[in-house]
């Protein structure tokens, strides 16, 4: 006897480099040094609070920063892209900083990044200042106040303060960056005082003047949220402008855009059933594991399309490599989110009314790109799940 066995295919991450300025950092033009935080003194991280073990970098007060690695162990807490405060890969290679910006009631420390400068800045000259953050998945809330301070001398403070500095990058900072997914591009341009060699990037505003919101925890996500904002940062840089316009922030856009392909189109009548799952593609967001609201929906409009048929689910991925200072082969990191953006389809089927028993989910190798022109369309047309109906 037949039967219909439908092949929830993909999860497929897109195979890209990271095109164009805004995800890497030009190292001859930047005065940050180790921007990516790539650069390592050659411990291998086991804890919390390493920050000083990437060339170049520091804390302000005695509340040490968080450095994440690939090179760390999970257990260790600080690896990427899984750690103790979520789940995030890197902008660019493999490593980034994590920063405490805001705490509810102020009950636990901020904690500030801090870099000295390859050169002195020259009075009244223009800079231009980006950085790119992303909330972490276990904060309870998301803040504005995103912001970097410039000074003569070194900030050394021996307790776990806050700092209230005149901050003036970027000008405005009433934005909340809420978003738990990509990266986030901050920037804005500063007018140097003159002689200015060290940066710090934190929260300079007072707890209750801070603009801030609750979240909701990742789906899929079982550990406790903090009550607190943590943001992980990458690919920092400082360069000089011959004026304003030339710090506008064009080159984020790519960055922020990170869009969902939707393709657009009428069901052919008629079809049966199988055929009409098989025309079934969910797309992702970039990095993003979980079903987007508006496929989720399509999903469950589907739902006669599986019913009565045992379903295979499967997760696929394609070679992943950021360009930043090195690049990377496929990295097994990626297989876990291959196979959850399966099991994310999965779950909404279930909720559909689908029996979750005839629903498995696996890896599948890199061979079988949707496009593979490299464009951002290109790439958001390869974050997929698609359906194959067997018999």
């Amino acid at each position: 006897m037949k039967h219909l066995h439908s092949l929830l295919a993909a999860a497929v991450l897109s195979s890209f480099t990271l095109h164009g300025v805004a995800q890497q950092i030009d190292t001859a033009r930047t005065w940050v040094v180790n921007g990516d935080f790539e650069q390592l003194d050659g411990k291998k991280l086991k804890r919390p609070g390493g920050i000083q073990y990437a060339t170049g970098w520091s804390s302000a007060t005695n509340k040490k920063v968080d450095l994440f690695s690939e090179n760390a162990t999970v257990e260790s807490t600080v690896s990427t892209p899984r750690n103790f405060t979520g789940d995030q890969m890197a902008l660019s290679g493999s490593n980034y900083a994590g920063v405490r910006w805001w705490s509810y009631q102020n009950k636990e420390p901020r904690t500030y990044l801090q870099t000295q400068l390859k050169h002195k800045m020259k009075k009244d000259s223009l800079y231009c200042v980006r950085f790119y953050v992303t909330l972490s998945d276990l904060s309870k809330y998301a803040t504005g106040e995103l912001g970097a301070w410039f000074s003569k001398e070194k900030v050394e403070k021996d307790e776990a303060v806050s700092l209230t500095y005149d901050v003036t990058v970027p000008p405005v900072r009433t934005k909340v960056y809420n978003d738990m997914f990509s990266w986030q591009g901050v920037c804005g341009t500063y007018e140097s005082k003159g002689n200015e060699e060290w940066m710090i990037l934190g929260n300079f505003a007072a707890n209750e003047k801070t603009p801030n919101e609750k979240t909701k925890r990742p789906k899929g996500e079982t550990r406790p949220q903090v009550f607190s904002a943590y943001y992980y940062i990458d690919n920092v840089e400082v360069y000089p402008v011959k004026n304003r316009s030339s710090c506008t922030c064009e080159q984020l856009k790519d960055a922020e855009s990170e869009f969902i392909f939707s393709r657009k189109g009428v069901t052919p009548p008629g079809l049966k059933p199988a055929e009409k799952a098989e025309r079934q593609t969910i797309y992702f967001k970039r990095f993003q594991k979980q079903v987007d609201p508006l496929d989720g929906a399509l999903v469950g409009r589907h739902r006669g399309s599986h019913e009565g048929r045992p379903c295979h689910a499967r997760g696929a991925h394609r070679a992943f490599r950021c360009h930043g200072e090195r690049s990377h082969p496929v990295r097994p990191d990626l297989v876990p989110l291959a196979t959850e953006r399966a099991e994310a389809v999965k779950e909404a089927l279930v909720e559909a009314g689908i029996d979750g028993g005839r629903i498995m989910v696996e890896a599948k190798d890199a061979n079988e790109p949707a496009d593979e022109s490299g464009t951002e369309v290109g790439m958001s047309k390869n974050r997929r799940v698609t359906v194959t109906v067997k018999k």
